[in-house]
């Protein structure tokens, strides 16, 4: 056996191995120990030894080369705990200050690339969540002015950015944005997961077919087909609730689609699938079925529209009883649609078969016929009254009935109960103004016999000042503000004012007449006047919320609103009428982030328009942000060209060079 290689060398002795020793030796170079001082001579900046020690170096290393780096200035190892440690927090104001600090002590130093950068992005996306949280929509679209939605990782910030342009209507910013994050290729594609919750996004921006077209081309996998079948149903929603809307279309849902809808909604907790199958069903004239759908709607949750959908279709089915059940059931709920609440009540009042009216529905019955100055109900309460004998309040009723429009059978209960009050005088001046119109009626009149008719519960009196009175041809304060004879309603208001105490309905109209003829001092008061009335008092705040605003009495507007309930439309349009006026004063004012933050709070609540635009961009300009300056007036002359756009765009332009 051959003796191993170790073995020879051992019996040769260490002479055997030390030229190979040598060799090896000669070719490695020096290691980092025989460097480190090399380095350390460079950084002393001892030149003498750093030569010094770089001969002795090619004497025993004759391949030796210098490196590079030894007369490179030496990296600064910095700790950047502290700054860390702020960025946990979010605390962008200690990370400031710290920075300031150390810069000052070192003005050549600043954070690493990779702190600067990650800070950036996160102050980014705290900004975009906050302005997000308080549904600052401008705001967010700045915020996120550096995200690319075609290659951004952070796709939730993409999101943010979706909702600020759909609240704010930029449609094509909307699309764009949309086109970027779903049709991405290769690496940069969406995870399904992802594209997933964007369509779901998209079910709310876009048609169902513009939606079923982006599916048709994203579902390239059986698992994202499958995972699609929830964004599918959201469209059958969709499609469903613009059926309901449109009083046009008639032409039912493909029954295969609604059929998904049905069986989701038959095992599912969805409440608004109950509903939105109600009222489809309804329209279909199907009410068996729809009553079915609110029944079960209603079993979860108390609700005015179920209840309303529920009404209507036991009305349709002829169950008048069980329909007038529900209808008192939801009397306050349904008070805020005094039309819907009139017509279901009527029940009770049209027909003299029908039980009493408790107290609470006379009054509800009254009020909503006050509101809608409905001359037809007016008339069945008038009537109502009449048979029950209750004849001072039939005859004001009728009064108010012939107050909004004209009628024989009206003129013939007002007579009626003139004759039964033994009001001699007004009923020769009825008959005297309406004998050459109805000239059968009054032979009729004389020889009716009295009611014999009672109720346990009195029918209210309306405001009688607020019509003409019987016999006086007049026409009332309610025909002239219809008309448009703005003068001619004051005037018809003040003499009632003159003659005693005038309804609220009366000063409300009076408010909106002194409004129309630009009276805002007059106009104030009559609103103010009617406020004290819980039936015209959300009326009279909104009119005297415009007219205060129309003064340019802003604060006082504000306050008007926060002191008496509006409707959510019209507080809507209110506040967002504050806003442009704060924003117009303080732009006048040279305030511009007063302007900023009163844009931010209109933008919360309408769509901004391009002049509102325009004036964010130079507020921007003014403060120093010339590339949000910029960002705005690019985005606007992408819209469409505005020559004041053009100029802000040039000036914030110029400024950046």
């Amino acid at each position: 056996m051959k003796p191993s290689l170790f073995l020879t060398a051992l019996l040769l002795g260490s002479s055997a191995l030390s030229p190979l020793a040598f060799a090896e030796e000669a070719k490695s170079g020096p290691g980092e120990v025989e460097l480190a001082a090399l380095y350390y001579y460079a950084e002393q900046k001892q030149q003498d030894r750093l030569e010094a020690e770089t001969n002795r170096l090619r004497l025993k290393y004759p391949d030796f080369v210098v490196p590079a780096d030894v007369y490179a200035p030496v990296a600064q190892q910095v700790d950047e705990t502290a700054l860390w440690a702020l960025y946990e927090k979010n605390d962008f104001t200690g990370i400031a200050a710290e920075i300031g600090r150390r810069q000052t002590e070192n003005p050549q130093w600043s954070p690493s690339e990779d702190f600067s950068g990650k800070l950036a992005r996160r102050q980014q996306r705290v900004e975009m969540m906050a302005a997000t949280a308080r549904k600052d929509w401008m705001g967010v679209i700045e915020a996120a002015k550096t995200l690319d939605p075609s290659t951004e990782t952070e796709v939730d910030l993409v999101w943010m950015l979706l909702d600020a342009y759909a609240e704010t209507g930029a449609k094509d910013a909307l699309t764009n944005v949309y086109r970027g994050l779903l049709f991405r290729e290769g690496d940069k594609r969406l995870p399904d997961a992802q594209i997933l919750t964007t369509l779901q996004k998209s079910t709310r921006d876009f048609s169902s077919d513009d939606v079923r077209k982006a599916m048709g081309v994203l579902a390239t996998s059986p698992l994202l087909q499958a995972g699609l079948q929830p964004v599918e149903l959201d469209l059958t929603r969709k499609d469903v609730a613009d059926f309901n809307a449109d009083e046009k279309r008639q032409t039912p849902i493909a029954e295969g689609e609604v059929a998904k809808l049905r069986a989701a909604a038959e095992k599912g907790d969805r409440l608004e699938d109950l509903s939105l199958l109600g009222w489809y069903d309804l329209k279909l004239k199907a009410p068996e079925s729809a009553e079915r759908w609110f029944k079960a709607a209603l079993a979860k949750r108390r609700d005015e529209e179920n209840a309303k959908g529920l009404y209507l279709s036991l009305a349709a089915e002829n169950k008048q009883e069980e329909a007038y059940a529900i209808a008192e059931d939801y009397i306050v709920e349904f008070s805020d649609d005094p039309e819907f609440l009139m017509n279901a009540l009527s029940l009770r009042f049209s027909k003299p078969d029908q039980p009493d009216a408790d107290v609470k529905t006379v009054t509800a019955y009254s009020n909503a016929i006050l509101a809608t100055s409905d001359a037809d109900h007016a008339e069945i309460l008038a009537w109502y009254a009449y048979n029950s004998s209750q004849f001072e309040a039939a005859k004001a009723w009728f009064e108010k009935s012939l107050d909004w429009e004209s009628a024989p059978v009206r003129v013939k209960g007002l007579a009626l109960s003139l004759l039964r009050l033994g009001a001699k005088k007004d009923y020769a001046a009825l008959e005297d103004e309406y004998r050459d119109v109805y000239p059968e009626m009054w032979a009729e009149i004389k020889v009716a016999k009295p009611p014999k008719g009672r109720r346990s519960v009195a029918v209210e009196m309306p405001d009688t000042t607020a019509s003409s009175s019987a016999g006086g041809g007049g026409t009332s304060y309610l025909a002239h503000f219809k008309a448009k004879r703005y003068s001619a309603c004051v005037k018809d208001v003040s003499a009632q004012e003159a003659r005693g105490k005038v309804s609220a309905d009366a000063m409300l109209i009076k408010g909106w007449c002194y409004l129309e003829l630009s009276r805002l001092a007059d106009a104030r008061n009559a609103f103010e006047a009617a406020l004290n009335n819980s039936r015209t008092q959300q009326d009279a705040a909104y009119g005297a919320a415009l007219t205060l605003l129309r003064g340019r009495l802003t604060d006082d507007a504000e306050a008007m609103v926060a002191t008496y309930p509006m409707s959510e439309k019209r507080e809507r349009e209110v506040r967002a009428e504050i806003y442009w006026q704060r924003a117009r004063s303080a732009f006048d004012h040279k305030q511009y982030q007063n302007v900023l933050d009163a844009l931010n709070a209109r933008a919360s609540l309408v769509a901004e328009p391009a002049d509102l635009s325009q004036l964010r961009g130079w507020s921007y300009y003014h403060l120093g942000n010339r590339g949000q300056a910029k960002a705005v007036f690019a985005r606007l002359n992408m819209q469409f060209y505005d020559p004041a756009t053009a100029v802000g765009l040039s000036a914030s332009t110029v400024t950046l060079r």
